[in-house]
């Protein structure tokens, strides 16, 4: 690197170098948090089976000529979900399902070129430090791996026995995702602000801090099968199902650990209880964060979670008793807002000491 290239673009840890890949991160952790609402939008219309090829370079381009889309229909037209969903579907009716799962694939693949491109730039000018450089570039290769991940779980969709997913497979796809989302904020966070300070007496909310967010990842967990399962169709108040109460037939199925994953009633009622009993832990920490004596920015990320998770709940309840797409991507979208608020506060933790 010639010697006006290193004084234009300084050392890689100066303040503005930092600002620079920051930023760069929490774009790439925009992105993904959009991929979260369209991978949602796209499973809950069901059209994440109307494009039966994986072609990562070629897949790129949409069909572009009557035949294109007449082949792609063909393919469509030979799976389950078609011939038990949408026997007779004409063309448009198809390209209402085909878009949608177009749009989640090429935002998949626009994610990966925003992050790869500027990665190569960054580290041919010097803006990254070199001990970040192994860290991002695995980063990289598991957003691919999340691509074959995804077409694991579409792939599922073509047994001559389905007209969906699994839902152990759409789980792993959005768990899979959140890993990469919170690894990519957590190493924004980190280059933006890389000495941790020193809080004392703070340990015991760093805990509670903690523990809301894996119960929180456990609720979101359990929520994929909500979605997978369609479990959310149980609910009727005539007859009290869906109201937060334990089932009549809570074990059902056998072996008994299947109801968690396949008996639409237990899965329900564990989303809601799950969500409730996060609820009530996120509200705590944020009371005790804001009793305490802890520092402005960690009270203002407290006042952002109470907020996100009661508005969480609202759209929960929304979602289960209108039952509007909508509001169960808002539902979803939302967790993951909730989620952040969590991670950057546990951030703001990082230097917690008695």
């Amino acid at each position: 690197m010639s010697q006006a290239i290193l004084n234009a673009v300084g050392t890689a840890a100066s303040p503005r170098n930092r600002r620079v890949v920051s930023n760069w991160l929490f774009a790439v952790c925009f992105m993904i948090w959009v991929m979260v609402g369209i991978g949602g939008y796209t499973r809950d219309t069901g059209s994440g089976l109307s494009i039966m090829d994986w072609d990562p370079i070629i897949g790129a381009l949409p069909p572009l000529s009557q035949a294109a889309w007449n082949r792609v229909f063909a393919l469509y037209q030979q799976i389950p979900q078609y011939k038990i969903l949408h026997q007779g579907m004409d063309l448009a009716g198809f390209k209402s399902l085909f878009w949608p799962e177009y749009i989640h694939r090429l935002w998949g693949r626009l994610i990966g070129v925003v992050f790869f491109v500027p990665l190569i730039v960054f580290a041919c000018t010097g803006r990254i430090e070199a001990r970040l450089l192994p860290w991002l570039g695995l980063l990289f290769v598991l957003g691919g791996l999340q691509g074959a991940i995804g077409w694991f779980m579409v792939a599922s969709g073509f047994d001559p026995n389905s007209v969906a997913v699994q839902p152990w497979r759409l789980s792993l796809h959005f768990s899979f995702a959140l890993f990469l989302y919170v690894a990519t904020l957590w190493t924004a966070l980190t280059v933006r602000n890389p000495t941790p300070t020193r809080l004392f007496g703070q340990t015991a909310l760093k805990t509670w801090v903690i523990a809301a967010i894996v119960l929180l990842a456990v609720t979101m967990f359990a929520g994929t099968f909500v979605s997978g399962t369609h479990a959310i169709d149980v609910f009727n108040p005539a007859t009290n199902a869906g109201l937060g109460m334990p089932p009549p037939e809570y074990f059902a199925l056998t072996p008994w650990w299947l109801n968690f994953f396949a008996y639409k009633p237990a899965i329900l009622f564990n989303h809601q209880a799950l969500g409730t009993a996060t609820a009530l832990i996120v509200l705590i920490t944020a009371v005790l964060a804001l009793r305490g004596k802890t520092p402005k920015p960690v009270k203002d990320t407290a006042l952002a979670v109470g907020a996100l998770v009661l508005l969480q709940y609202i759209l929960g309840v929304t979602a289960l008793v209108s039952k509007l797409l909508d509001a169960g991507v808002a539902h979803q979208l939302n967790s993951v807002l909730l989620l952040t608020a969590f991670v950057v506060m546990l951030h703001q933790l990082r230097g917690a000491t008695r």
